[in-house]
């Protein structure tokens, strides 16, 4: 019974030294815990403005799914059905860019891919229009 008690005592001291999350020890368990990225993204304004502008591909080619019906429908105003995404992650790369957060060579690359889902919005209402026209709706 005493080196039971023993083991476990031993047992639960080891799982509590390896949990512990205060103890940092790089090359412990065979190198970094892989979170240091988590650590410097705030830091990191190139990284958010990529998931920015990978979100906002998402959200443009959804918005076209969901609401291609209407866009070909309805007359209503672009901005309201389908809006750009392109125009405000534009002044964030250029402000970012001014304020020394990103390099040259990032802002140009950003600005490249905020060209290319301004070509994706365009070609989505192209579409809609020559549809809404094939199918005899005023636009």
């Amino acid at each position: 019974m005493h080196i039971l008690l023993s083991v476990l005592l031993k047992t639960s001291l080891f799982l509590a030294l390896i949990s512990c999350t205060s103890w940092q020890v790089p090359g412990f368990w065979g190198g970094r815990d892989g979170m240091d990225v988590l650590r410097t993204y705030e830091n990191d304004y190139g990284s958010r403005i990529e998931q920015y502008l990978e979100i906002a591909e998402d959200d443009l080619i959804n918005s076209y799914k969901r609401n291609q019906y209407q866009m070909i429908r309805e007359d209503h105003p672009r901005a309201v059905l389908h809006p750009r995404k392109d125009i405000t992650l534009r002044e964030l790369v250029v402000s970012s860019h001014e304020d020394g957060k990103i390099t040259d060579q990032q802002k140009a690359d950003y600005l490249k891919k905020c060209d290319e889902l301004y070509h994706l919005w365009d070609k989505h209402w192209k579409s809609v229009d020559r549809k809404a026209r094939r199918l005899g709706f005023d636009r």
